[in-house]
């Protein structure tokens, strides 16, 4: 009797090591593969990260940010960290808008494509561009989420940011970014104290400033007039810059007809108090804003491209009553 015993016992001894052989040799695998996703998400950011040692402008979280975020339905994202409150704008894709660069007309929904056939721009660069341009509000970066499986609504995409990045690595590695990883951990950081009743969402063909039109061909699409939409726009204006209420003066050095009532109405809708516009007889090839050193001047000298060093040549090239001065060169067409 005791043989059979032994033999069972040993082919049961042989079973359980070849069913830890398998455990062990699959425990194995999952971790090699997410050693393997690790790896490219820490590659990945260890590239952005030296990127952004030679960014020369980094959001430090004393302005509101404002990004464009493609998921891959657009919306315009807003934080406002001295408030701790957040804006989200939803954007119908069937807007039609005039492109930069001299692309004339398109409808939203094109403009990604189009960007994405010229190398030089790309698609989310030449979005944010084309709806800094129709909303008068300066889009620091993007976010675009559209590579994602699992399409997200705005509020799921905001949700998601509020709370522990490392939830869902799916996410993360669909990410493509302008943002530094300084910025975007600023950015998680910040909204994640935003309370929820702080969350606002606005859907932009809800809010009555557009109308409806039809092109020669049929198709349906949205226009409007830029003062009423600037009307509904007031949750983007950045506290600190309209705390300080420094006076600003708009010059176009260029000759192009409404240009500084077109960048005027971009600083307005920032918070700014703009109290002159008008033309210079003085032409200047690049773009110079000079005044009163304050986070009015160096808001604007980040949303121009412009360094924050001063230049003695430069100084009071063209003076006015306004503390801030915004010289427009040709740089701007």
């Amino acid at each position: 009797m005791s043989m059979p015993i032994t033999v069972a016992r040993k082919k049961s001894a042989w079973k359980e090591i070849q069913s830890r052989t398998k455990i062990k040799k699959r425990t194995k695998l999952a971790l090699g593969v997410l050693a393997l996703i690790a790896g490219l998400l820490i590659a990945s950011w260890a590239i952005r990260f030296t990127q952004s040692l030679f960014s020369p402008y980094i959001w430090n979280g004393q302005f509101n940010i404002n990004l464009l975020v493609r998921n891959p339905r657009i919306f315009l994202l807003s934080y406002n960290p001295k408030e701790e409150k957040i804006t989200i704008l939803n954007i119908p894709d069937e807007l039609f808008l005039d492109v930069p660069f001299g692309f004339g007309k398109w409808q939203l929904r094109s403009i990604y494509e189009l960007g994405q056939s010229q190398k030089q721009i790309g698609g989310d660069r030449l979005l944010a561009d084309t709806l800094t341009n129709f909303l008068a509000i300066p889009i620091d970066g993007f976010l675009d989420f559209s590579a994602l499986q699992d399409q997200k609504s705005a509020t799921e995409v905001v949700e998601f940011l509020r709370k522990n990045p490392f939830s869902g690595l799916n996410f993360l590695s669909a990410l493509k970014t302008d943002l530094t990883i300084w910025e975007l951990l600023r950015l998680k950081l910040g909204m994640g104290r935003v309370r929820f009743d702080k969350v606002k969402e606005l859907n932009l063909d809800k809010l009555s400033v557009l109308d409806r039109e039809n092109l020669p061909d049929g198709t349906p699409v949205y226009t409007t007039d830029p003062v009423k939409l600037d009307s509904v726009l007031s949750d983007f204006a950045d506290p600190a810059i309209t705390f300080e209420h420094k006076t600003i003066a708009v010059l176009n050095t260029t000759g192009q007809p409404q240009l500084a009532q077109k960048v005027a109405r971009l600083i307005t809708n920032l918070g700014g108090n703009v109290i002159i516009t008008t033309n210079a007889s003085q032409k200047l090839q690049k773009t110079l804003i000079q005044g009163e050193q304050s986070l009015t001047l160096r808001r604007l000298k980040q949303i121009f491209r412009l360094s924050d060093k001063i230049n003695s040549s430069d100084e009071n090239i063209i003076s006015s009553r306004a503390q801030i001065n915004v010289l427009l060169g040709e740089d701007r067409l």
